[in-house]
């Protein structure tokens, strides 16, 4: 009975700071500028300390934060490839990343679109890591602790995601050691596809819940692929500009895909991107109707034997996932080039 006494105390201590947090904020009682830090009851320790500037402008930020928050799934693999483990993130991101690293302990779920604010001040982080989508919360976030909030780069998502957060952790070192390692492999695999890069058409097509989909120029492998320079059909080629244009029309970086138009994903080689089993329960059975479906059977990278399933890693936003495609690349692609070459 103490101890149900006691949860219940502390689950009324913060909501009341959380209630606390939210007056004050609607009163504008705040005298402290809160783009240049957080509410502080004594004066920092410089040395320990640095400054961040960001979206919101400027915040004093642990020179070495340990207990890092992060709001947004796309955040969560670069921290995490930087070395620091989060404290708190959204679920589904953390079960992508444990996919590959392996089981990740003692990190809590708090939301993706609408942060829990009160879990957040229970935990105590010492840093929040958001996007400009919470600005309009980037007062209550930065009295919690320092925040500081990133954009989102058209031309390089997930590199720009890694720079931004290894400004904010203190460590860009480290990320050009990661950029410096990712770029130095896609040198490798060029040199080792030689000339039958430049005409080795590669197709990609994900396989999800709600069926197939082209990931365009603007995706995650989009990405790695120009990096590579690997040639992909036409139809994969969109950029994100016209990405956006066409995104009412549901088409943003990723193309729905129709069976009757499965001949669109043909090439000499297919990569097929299987999605998290977790958040597709029913993957199996669509892959089933699809392998034998009659005009599967018909692509020509099907009937070749060309076809290599992957995992959902090819839709991460981080050098682990990144790292991880090349290492497909280099055990599927050099070896089907090779095999062609000797045929």
């Amino acid at each position: 009975m103490a101890i149900v006494k006691v949860t219940i105390m502390q689950k009324w201590l913060s909501l009341m700071a959380l209630l606390l947090l939210l007056f004050l904020y609607s009163c504008n009682l705040w005298t402290l500028p809160v783009n240049k830090g957080y509410l502080l009851t004594k004066s920092p320790d410089k040395t320990s300390m640095r400054v961040v500037k960001h979206v919101m402008g400027e915040t004093m930020v642990p020179a070495h934060p340990q207990r890092v928050a992060v709001l947004v799934p796309a955040l969560v693999e670069p921290t995490f490839a930087l070395g620091v483990k989060p404290i708190a993130a959204p679920k589904d991101a953390v079960d992508n990343l444990q996919q590959l690293v392996g089981k990740l302990k003692g990190i809590e779920d708090i939301g993706f679109e609408s942060p829990n604010l009160e879990k957040l001040l229970r935990i105590k982080p010492d840093l929040i890591l958001g996007l400009s989508s919470h600005q309009d919360i980037y007062n209550l976030l930065s009295h919690i602790a320092p925040t500081v909030l990133g954009t989102f780069d058209p031309d390089a998502p997930w590199k720009g995601f890694l720079a931004f957060t290894a400004d904010a952790l203190g460590k860009t070192d480290l990320a050009q050691q990661l950029m410096a390692n990712y770029y130095a492999r896609l040198a490798q695999l060029r040199a080792s596809m030689s000339q039958s890069r430049l005409t080795t058409v590669v197709s990609v097509v994900e396989l999800r819940s709600d069926g197939l989909i082209l990931p365009e120029a603007a995706s995650f492998e989009g990405e790695v692929f120009r990096d590579a320079g690997i040639k992909r059909p036409p139809n994969q080629l969109l950029s994100f500009e016209t990405s956006i244009r066409l995104r009412l029309g549901g088409r943003y970086a990723f193309l729905p895909i129709s069976e009757e138009l499965l001949h669109e994903v043909d090439g000499d080689i297919l990569f097929l991107v299987k999605d998290w089993p977790a958040a597709s329960p029913n993957l199996n059975s669509i892959q089933q109707h699809l392998l034998v479906s009659p005009l599967w059977h018909k692509l020509k990278v099907v009937q070749r034997s060309k076809v290599y399933g992957v995992g959902s890693y090819w839709r991460g936003m981080g050098p682990i996932s990144a790292n991880r495609i090349i290492d497909d690349l280099v055990q599927y692609l050099t070896k089907s080039i090779k095999q062609t070459t000797t045929q």
